[in-house]
């Protein structure tokens, strides 16, 4: 039976470790390396890391970041921030990480997805989704880091996303993002109804009975998380542990756990 990743995310801007609440308030937490260290000591399942500054600010990706965080790490490393080309793809993974991680520039140019697919793989392509309700209370898909709303709706963009090749699908919630409330689990499962690649829910989860409900109800694949363990005493072994509590499989790093 396939077992539930348990994926920490870090979001890095300027060389920084940052947190956002709602894509906004953007708060200066450590230094990536550091912490990257940390969750590869804890046996994380994989790492995102996404540097969010890169496509506002037109800027190119950091291949010195992206070598620093691999050589920390043995579990698999996603990267995302300001890819727009197979190029630069191909730069992502010579220095280091297994996946790309692209948004904006997926919806602004929807070939590159399946272009990466072609030379890298499927596997290798995750293509992030930010989506909100918006002022008829509709789903949303925003780009550039949440600035810029596209009039996508994002069930029919995961559509076309997994038609045009990409592995996996990371889906974060705009308006839960930071909160700690718990995951927007309409959001996650409207998607998890209508593709059969992975999806991995982001965005909002404060406290372990956040985790569950992700997989049971909204049914996605693997869990994201980013302020749970940044401002709490929570380890992913300890996401692990409930997870198998609940009833769903996953790599728990404790011999009193059997899977």
């Amino acid at each position: 039976m396939i077992k539930t990743r348990v994926i920490p995310v870090l979001l890095v801007q300027d060389g920084m470790l940052k947190k956002r609440i709602k894509f906004k308030e953007t708060r200066t937490i450590a230094i990536p390396v550091t912490i990257a260290r940390v969750f590869e000591s804890r046996r994380s399942d994989e790492l995102i890391l996404l540097d969010i500054g890169r496509t506002v600010d037109h800027e190119d990706i950091d291949p010195y970041l992206i070598s620093q965080i691999a050589e920390e790490l043995y579990m698999p490393f996603a990267y995302g921030g300001g890819i727009d080309s197979v190029d630069k793809m191909q730069q992502v993974i010579k220095n280091g990480a297994e996946k790309v991680v692209i948004n904006t520039a997926a919806v602004l140019t929807p070939d590159l997805i399946t272009e990466g697919a072609k030379k890298f793989g499927s596997q290798c392509i995750v293509v992030s989704i930010d989506a909100k309700k918006n002022e008829s209370g509709q789903y949303e898909v925003f780009i550039n880091s949440g600035e810029l709303a596209t009039g996508l709706d994002p069930v029919e963009w995961a559509k076309k996303v997994e038609i045009n090749g990409a592995g996996e699908i990371l889906i974060n919630s705009i308006d839960h993002e930071g909160t700690m409330t718990g995951y927007d689990l309409e959001l996650i499962k409207m998607i998890t109804d209508v593709v059969s690649i992975p999806v991995i829910a982001m965005g909002g989860v404060g406290d372990l009975k956040h985790i569950p409900p992700a997989i049971l109800e909204a049914n996605a694949s693997a869990v994201a998380v980013g302020s749970l363990f940044h401002y709490t005493h929570i380890t992913p072994n300890m996401v692990k542990e409930t997870l198998v509590d609940a009833g769903i499989p996953a790599r728990v790093n404790n011999p009193e756990f059997t899977l």
